[in-house]
């Protein structure tokens, strides 16, 4: 239905019309009783705006493109949630691109966002640095970086103290007097293995530790990768004492192999890793999970990215915000 329709029932003008929808009815002092009937109309009417000319208008298609790693992984999915939500309370919608952990698939989501003139774009880069041809894409639609990001990069990032959190759960495992660590990686030269490894690291050299590179594996963010390398860590150490897992998917997959043992040979594996918060939350086992805070970092990317639209320029460029390091169940003396 068309506001010419609309004009027909109320016999109110065009440009009288076109405010009262779009909202302008005090901004052009529009008698209370006129937008009642107006709107009254529209919803018999069953109106809905053309969001084609109402982009050509304003210069904007009121949409943001949303470019996550992995969909299926837990922690993804509740960053598209919350960035989708606020968009939404802003009047963007949001179109959302999962790259299945694949670098080729990222360059092409990016291209089809731009082609679609996405008012601006957020993503969580499976590159370690800026391609060739981002720059040109940069100059018309701004860009965010969330969660993972490129360290030598003039785009705009959010992120965790990532470093700092890997420091921390394997200094409490070293403080509990476990020596044996494993570090369970994601892709090597990423910037989440990067930074989470070099964290691990720190912690032992702290302690005055050797790191036992036997016990370092780097085979994906997957379950089956976090499988396939708790079993293979087992194999050469069957004396491993705890390990940090780099992210959720590989603590999952990784404890799956570690029940096994347990059962098996009746030996504790204590186990860490980050944004496990849930099931932390409904297994009896010790664990330690390092937690992002994911409202602080969605709330921080969107407001940067609509500052961004709107042509203000945003206070800062690189935000950085710290993780909390919850211990479920340490002190509890649990049969193995």
């Amino acid at each position: 239905m068309s506001i010419k329709e609309i004009k027909n029932i109320t016999g109110f003008s065009t440009t009288t019309i076109s405010r009262v929808l779009s909202g302008k009815s005090k901004e052009f002092r529009i008698a209370d009783a006129t937008s009642r009937n107006i709107l009254q109309a529209a919803k018999k009417l069953h109106y809905r705006p053309n969001i084609l000319a109402r982009s050509l208008r304003l210069k904007k298609t009121m949409t943001i493109g949303l470019i996550v790693s992995d969909i299926q992984n837990p922690f993804f999915g509740e960053l598209a949630s919350r960035i989708e939500n606020l968009c939404r309370q802003h009047g963007y919608s949001t179109i959302l691109c999962n790259t299945n952990e694949i670098p080729e698939n990222e360059e092409l989501y990016l291209k089809i966002l731009v082609d679609r003139h996405v008012d601006g774009i957020i993503i969580t880069p499976i590159h370690t640095k800026e391609w060739a041809y981002m720059k040109s894409f940069v100059q018309n639609t701004p860009i965010i970086l969330i969660d993972r990001i490129f360290l030598n990069t003039d785009l705009p990032w959010v992120t965790s103290e990532n470093m700092r959190a890997a420091e921390s759960l394997t200094e409490e495992l070293l403080g509990r007097g476990y020596q044996r660590i494993a570090f369970l990686g994601g892709t090597r030269g990423t910037y989440i293995t990067n930074v989470r490894c070099e964290g691990y690291l720190n912690a032992h050299e702290k302690y005055g530790l050797k790191t036992n590179k036997n016990l370092m594996l780097f085979k994906g963010y997957s379950k089956d990768a976090g499988e396939a390398m708790m079993l293979e860590i087992l194999n050469r150490s069957p004396d491993l004492e705890a390990v940090v897992c780099v992210n959720n998917l590989v603590f999952f997959g990784a404890i799956k192999a570690v029940n096994e043992l347990e059962l098996k040979h009746q030996k504790r594996v204590m186990m860490a890793g980050f944004d496990i918060n849930e099931f932390c939350a409904t297994s009896k086992r010790p664990v330690i999970s390092a937690n992002q805070n994911l409202s602080e970092m969605t709330r921080s990317t969107v407001m940067m990215l609509l500052t961004q639209i709107s042509g203000s320029k945003i206070a800062e460029k690189h935000v950085t915000i710290p993780i909390s390091i919850i211990k479920y169940r340490l002190n509890s003396l649990l049969p193995w």
